[in-house]
């Protein structure tokens, strides 16, 4: 993890080689050989004489040493395993969890071949986006650990709107939304010991950057990416440290029964509550209007005749007026 250690000590001011020697412990041949590394990925990395080396830009790039380079959580993504690609970080995750790796731990890459959403159905996932998943260990039921799905979406919705500026909403029960276009989905699993809760995986797909033309025709007029709906180039590292720091104090929260607190904040966050919907209960589809959700996290609706039904569990269709 050196490359990380060094980035951080040029990225806001020129530091010296010998400077960075006494401050990283490591040989001349070392710096240089961690410096040519990091030119080659992409780093915009300069030298002035008696001033020393200043990073000016960082690629966008997801292995650890990045992710981690700014990174101020206690346990969330403080062991991360980068891959190229993957059939799914989802079922890399099992294999960690199999061989008990610690809470917090992230499975991300850059492409998935066999990603999957809610529905059971392959999720697009080529290069540019943000592929990864979260193993979390909750001592809770299984029905409080569905409420993970809430927690996730709240702070990946956070990160985008209060931190980024971009008009993100949640649309209810797993998805990220700009505007009438989907922008991150989200897929949690448990894993289960007989009855007894082992692990939770919180699959998350964000569209960063990716090439819209790249995804399947039938999504690319209700998908959008991150990148396209902001002034700025955001960064895939930029959005995982801030979304990992906003996660772990709201997943405190959640296993200290604060759960009113992340409803609230999704209620703030919402693009479902107001719009017409079409939902599922009982293997039936109902049209209603989204008047919110419960502090348990299901949606309420407002059917024709005025009464409400609650649904636990389920898709979500906003309906166009």
């Amino acid at each position: 993890m050196i490359r990380k250690h060094i980035l951080k000590k040029i990225q806001e001011e020129y530091v010296t080689e010998s400077e960075l020697l006494e401050k990283l412990n490591i040989t001349h041949e070392n710096l240089k050989e961690n410096l040519l590394k990091l030119k080659d990925a992409g780093y915009d990395i300069r030298f002035e004489d008696k001033k020393g080396y200043k990073l000016f830009s960082s690629p966008d790039i997801i292995e650890p040493f990045e992710i981690k380079r700014n990174l101020s959580t206690n346990y969330i993504a403080q062991n991360i395993h980068f891959y190229q690609e993957v059939t799914s970080t989802n079922d890399i995750a099992k294999k960690f969890v199999d061989n008990d790796a610690p809470e917090g731990t992230v499975i991300v890459a850059e492409q998935q071949t066999a990603g999957r959403s809610r529905s059971k159905n392959d999720w697009a996932s080529p290069e540019g986006g943000i592929w990864m998943t979260l193993v979390v260990k909750p001592e809770v039921t299984l029905l409080e650990a569905s409420k993970l799905t809430i927690v996730t979406g709240v702070a990946i919705a956070k990160t985008l709107h209060d931190h980024f500026n971009i008009h993100a909403g949640i649309k209810w029960p797993n998805d990220i939304m700009i505007g009438n276009k989907k922008v991150c989905g989200i897929l949690t699993e448990a894993v289960t010991d007989y009855d007894e809760l082992k692990a939770v995986l919180i699959g998350i797909g964000i569209d960063v950057n990716v090439n819209l033309s790249d995804l399947p025709d039938d999504l690319q007029n209700i998908t959008t990416n991150v990148n396209e709906e902001s002034n700025e180039d955001i960064k895939r590292a930029e959005i995982m440290d801030v979304f990992f720091t906003i996660f772990e104090e709201f997943y405190e929260e959640f296993k200290q029964g604060n759960f009113k607190h992340i409803i609230s904040e999704w209620r703030r966050l919402s693009s479902t509550t107001g719009n017409r919907v079409k939902v599922y209960k009982d293997g039936k589809a109902i049209i209603a209007d989204a008047v919110g959700i419960d502090n348990q996290g299901a949606l309420i609706v407002e059917l024709d005749d005025g009464s409400l039904e609650k649904i636990i569990s389920g898709e979500c269709k906003i309906l166009d007026e």
